[in-house]
């Protein structure tokens, strides 16, 4: 196996005690902005949300992360960057390529394949979008047939893409035998993780998500994150 290439080099790492304004740019219950409020509530980060609706995003990457003045539109960059701030310190080359594969992975299995049922696309809206009036009720049809083209969308630009059960095993096989990928705190893969299974159940795929944790091996790690 060749060793992980990060794309893209860190940026300069912003203490914590620094950071004076974080603002992102999101839709509620999109799984790549689940993942980055996660993280942001785990290092106990204050930031400003600006909600944005589906036709907002033909000129914005949702998320979009700005931080001190920094705009940072990458899911992965996000991630990353925001990991190095929270837990003060320069990642390592094993963390970042678990990064990259939960971001290139696992979010886009749980997307393709949950977002491919109808009932799930219709929570998704309803959570994202509501209390936004009519406007955006009068859409709600044409976001839930974009929604439902994600699925399509995904597998024609990764179509190495492999199963949820896939990435959760091998999530899983790699906690060895500690309690988390962290060691015996949550790492920054933890979190995106466990954020991930709270939005499924939120979305009402409890039943779901509950099979796939057990499936995966990974009943003793999702206990240790709800304790945590």
């Amino acid at each position: 196996m060749h060793p992980f290439e990060d794309p893209y080099p860190p940026l300069p790492l912003i203490p914590k005690d620094e950071v004076a304004q974080v603002r992102m740019y999101e839709i509620q219950a999109s799984p790549p902005c689940v993942m980055v409020r996660a993280l942001l509530a785990y290092g106990g980060l204050k930031y400003e949300s600006v909600l944005v609706n589906m036709m907002s995003t033909r000129h914005l990457d949702i998320p979009t992360l700005v931080v001190n003045g920094m705009q940072i539109n990458d899911s992965y960059i996000i991630y990353k960057e925001l990991s190095a701030i929270i837990f003060e310190r320069s990642l390592s080359a094993l963390e970042c390529q678990q990064i990259h594969d939960i971001t290139y992975g696992m979010l886009l299995a749980f997307q393709s394949e949950f977002f491919s049922s109808l009932a799930v696309r219709k929570k998704f809206v309803r959570l994202s979008f509501a209390g936004n009036g009519c406007f955006t009720c009068f859409f709600h049809p044409l976001i839930r047939m974009y929604v439902g083209r994600a699925p399509n969308r995904i597998h024609a630009a990764h179509p190495d893409l492999q199963s949820l059960d896939f990435y959760g095993k091998k999530f899983s096989a790699e906690i060895n035998k500690g309690t988390f990928h962290g060691g015996a705190q949550p790492g920054p893969v933890d979190i995106m993780v466990w954020a991930l299974t709270e939005l499924g159940k939120h979305m009402g795929l409890e039943p779901s998500i509950e099979r796939w944790i057990a499936g995966c091996g990974l009943r003793a790690w999702s206990n240790a994150m709800e304790g945590t």
